[in-house]
């Protein structure tokens, strides 16, 4: 049995990083994505740092909790 999702299983593996940057993001995950974005939008010349692959940890992973007590809450007071 696979335990790797089919976006992980088809990632193609990243090149080493050579040069200079503006910023170093040290983490792959949905936080650390998106900070590079918005840096490299703002013309940031960004490399993202990641032990394993991005989306490796809990961004790329479902905890599988569910609560629905909010949802009472919104029902009873709007």
């Amino acid at each position: 049995m696979k335990f790797l999702s089919y976006w992980h299983d088809t990632a193609p593996a990243f090149a080493p990083v050579y040069g200079y940057y503006d910023v170093a993001v040290i983490g792959g995950g949905f936080t650390g994505l998106g900070a590079a974005r918005q840096l490299a939008r703002a013309r940031a010349k960004v490399a993202v740092l990641e032990a394993k692959k991005v989306g490796w940890g809990a961004s790329g992973r479902n905890g599988g909790h569910l609560k629905n007590g909010l949802a009472h809450s919104y029902l009873r007071f709007g």
